[in-house]
């Protein structure tokens, strides 16, 4: 067939020192089923290795080329991808993301059916260090108003047509974390985006990613900047995160990955044997429901530490007749501890915390999501009753009785 059948695709990926997981990225970009496609990966000099796996993939491959200079960060390299694309449709997957088979086909027959599209987008799963699938995001369409709330594109499951990106001027430089979801605004502002039914990437998170190192001090602030000089105000959805903004951030050692225990709910009042005061800042509504990425920041008092997190909560069926079936895997200072899965209702988990650190930051990354009825812009997992740090003493006694 002719390339009207199979416009060029052109894939750039950013990259700096990943030489741990660069290798499955363009692995799962050149195994793609569409026979028309390039990857470009824009590397910032890199030395860890990554260079040698970068030069065994041009050497095999014609349709791989990279460079590796010096860059001024990821939006500055994702622009200088660009310039180098002669696709007509781009997209971007960052050097420690994959994506699914067939991806790239059905982005593609997307934007063909439908012209108006300047953008597709799909669902993604996240995926830990060992690309182990562990719990899955499946987005709705989105539109201007729904981008106020929250980011609902996932960045490696979106493919852009070129000529929009080149009206756009690319991504904007000055941002180091949310270049994406400004990207999305720019476009949906005179621009439809379109949607496919269907997982198209697997978004990594591991202990180096900065979505978990640096979201407090650079993610969050820089998202709530870009919505304000967007729309104007910042929706309550954003707020909730806002508790969350720490000024300064410093790498922590990470505990031993452990298999996280659950019990059935207890009738004790967990408050009356921990310290729920101690959990400084967590993006919970009011109404004690939480998001697909709930945060939990736990601070224990000079000369404490705290040994064990509960959570007390419950899961409610997406629809009415339906089972409940809840998947969470959990970071502890951006290291996965365990995924936890129930059909019922009423839970608690047990959450092992880093005793040796005063401080734990616990992201609990939910499998399933559904927007409340009293919301169209809120997503919703599940509702967290009590959030109750412990210490050994108390987590002992909280098992014994």
């Amino acid at each position: 067939m002719s390339d009207q059948f199979f416009p060029l695709v052109s894939i750039i990926t950013p990259s700096f020192n990943q030489a741990r997981f660069i290798r499955e990225t363009i692995e799962s970009v050149l195994n793609q089923d569409y026979p028309h496609l390039e990857h470009i990966v824009i590397d910032g000099g890199s030395t860890d290795g990554t260079l040698e796996i970068l030069n065994h993939f041009r050497q095999t491959d014609n349709r791989f080329r990279f460079v590796s200079e010096p860059d001024r960060g990821q939006s500055h390299a994702i622009n200088k991808g660009l310039a180098m694309a002669a696709g007509e449709i781009i997209g971007w997957v960052n050097s420690d993301d994959t994506y699914q088979p067939g991806a790239i086909r059905k982005a593609v027959q997307a934007l063909q059916q439908r012209p108006e599209w300047a953008m597709v987008h799909g669902g993604c799963y996240v995926i830990n260090e060992n690309s182990q699938i562990q719990s899955s995001i499946s987005v709705a369409p989105a539109d201007y108003q729904k981008l106020y709330h929250s980011c609902c594109v996932c960045q490696p499951a979106a493919f852009i047509r070129k000529d929009i990106l080149q009206q756009m001027g690319g991504v904007d430089e000055t941002l180091n974390f949310c270049m994406d979801y400004d990207l999305w605004i720019r476009i949906a502002k005179n621009h439809l985006i379109g949607y496919v039914p269907d997982h198209l990437a697997n978004a990594r998170i591991h202990r180096t990613a900065k979505s978990v190192t640096q979201w407090h001090s650079v993610g969050l602030p820089e998202v709530l900047k870009t919505v304000e000089k967007h729309y104007g105000s910042i929706s309550k959805t954003w707020l909730a995160h806002a508790p969350h903004y720490r000024k300064r951030e410093t790498p922590r050692p990470h505990p031993q990955q452990q298999v996280i225990h659950s019990h059935p709910v207890q009738p004790k009042n967990l408050s009356s044997i921990g310290h729920p005061d101690r959990v400084t800042s967590m993006n919970r509504y009011a109404d004690l429901w939480v998001p697909p990425q709930f945060h939990i920041t736990i601070e224990a008092t000079p000369g404490s530490r705290f040994h064990t997190l509960l959570v007390k909560g419950r899961a409610l069926a997406l629809r009415p007749g339906q089972p409940v079936n809840l998947s969470a895997n959990i970071l502890v200072n951006g290291r996965s501890v365990g995924t936890y899965q129930t059909s019922g209702q009423s839970f608690v988990w047990e959450i092992p915390l880093d005793h040796n650190q005063q401080i734990n930051q616990v992201t609990i990354l939910s499998s399933r999501f559904l927007t409340d009825p009293n919301s169209s812009h809120r997503m919703i997992c599940f509702i967290a009753d009590e959030v109750v740090p412990l210490t050994a003493g108390e987590a002992d006694y909280y098992k014994r009785n």
